[in-house]
């Protein structure tokens, strides 16, 4: 393999270009090949990361043995035939979230990856994400003490992803709010809380705005989630997830928080991620804003991706978890359509 990683980009929408754009902040690679049913996204990712191969079909660049590694950028029920053939073909995998659209399909992936040998990372960006970086940080370190819960949303007022149509049908999503955005904070406080054994979940889900989205005859999906999941040890975890909610426009956007036997993290806070400890008897604590790293972002994540191609680092986000966490993601929505805590 040349210095250079030669990557190929399968689909140039919003994450293939993030890709790109890390890639070229990270360094170390060079745009072997983009394909993409249109060629103006094509031209876009080629614009940021350089003049490369152009083709319609993302097989073409799976065959390209000029290519070392592809980072794929395609609808979820696309991952794994695409992810299982670049295996086959000896390149690297970099894999947009969700893993795939449930876990025997990730199973699949991790099957391929073992008997190829080659690196499979799911691009779970929100690890690499600065205040999500320093509160792993601080945890790592005990200043928390053992984590025993965690509150974590991503909700959204109106935000129904609209795409090339995709989203809001599950044969091809898998699921709705919660596989698309929830599953970010799923796969966050599970790595913050130091990624322990899920026991059971116990969920809900609800599909209320199918008129809000551009075709509500094909919209299968929920646009509401909510969740509590147990692991071992009695550690849990409220995890919720909203495309479309009627709620206070304060409750909108993002929120992770840490809970530990020694203090909580908050990491986000309009500081950044804050820590909180020191409590006295009656509930007040010192709280110190903690600082992130210098790499963060898609370039963190495309910088170690290319450190496990080059056997310097061990994916952070490897097969095995993207199993497990499919697993939690399908045991939420079989309880919610069964009503009844699913165990693991």
């Amino acid at each position: 393999m040349s210095q250079a990683i030669r990557l190929g980009i399968l689909g140039a929408g919003w994450p293939g270009r993030k890709h790109a754009e890390g890639a070229k902040a990270s360094g170390g690679y060079k745009l072997a090949a983009v394909a993409d049913l249109i060629p103006a996204r094509r031209q876009e990712v080629m614009s940021i990361l350089g003049t490369a191969r152009e083709m319609d079909d993302a097989a073409d660049v799976i065959r390209d043995k000029a290519v070392d590694a592809v980072c794929i950028a395609l609808p979820n029920h696309l991952h794994v035939e695409l992810a299982c053939a670049a295996l086959r073909a000896g390149k690297h995998v970099l894999i947009e979230k969700p893993p795939a659209i449930n876990a025997r399909e990730a199973r699949r992936i991790a099957a391929a990856a073992e008997k190829s040998g080659k690196v499979v990372l799911y691009a779970f960006q929100r690890r690499f994400g600065p205040t999500e970086q320093a509160a792993n940080a601080a945890i790592a370190r005990g200043y928390t003490g053992e984590v025993y819960h965690a509150r974590a949303a991503w909700l959204r007022t109106r935000g129904i992803p609209v795409g090339t149509g995709w989203f809001f049908r599950k044969q091809q999503s898998g699921g709705g709010a919660m596989i698309d955005i929830g599953v970010h904070l799923l796969d966050l406080a599970w790595w913050l809380m130091g990624k322990p054994k899920p026991i059971s979940v116990f969920a809900a889900t609800h599909s209320k705005f199918a008129a809000a989205s551009p075709d509500p005859a094909a919209y299968d999906v929920d646009d509401s989630a909510f969740a509590l999941l147990r692991f071992e040890n009695g550690r849990s975890l409220e995890l919720a997830a909203s495309w479309a909610l009627n709620q206070p426009p304060q409750q909108q956007g993002t929120t992770c928080r840490l809970f530990g036997e020694r203090g909580c993290v908050d990491v986000y806070t309009p500081d950044g991620a804050v820590i909180h400890r020191q409590f006295n008897p009656q509930g007040q604590s010192q709280s110190t804003a903690l600082k992130p790293p210098r790499l963060v972002g898609h370039a963190a994540l495309m910088r170690h991706f290319r450190e496990c191609i080059l056997g310097k680092a061990k994916p952070l986000i490897g097969p095995a978890d993207g199993v497990a966490i499919m697993e939690m993601i399908d045991a939420i929505y079989r309880s919610a359509e069964t009503g009844k805590s699913v165990s693991l």
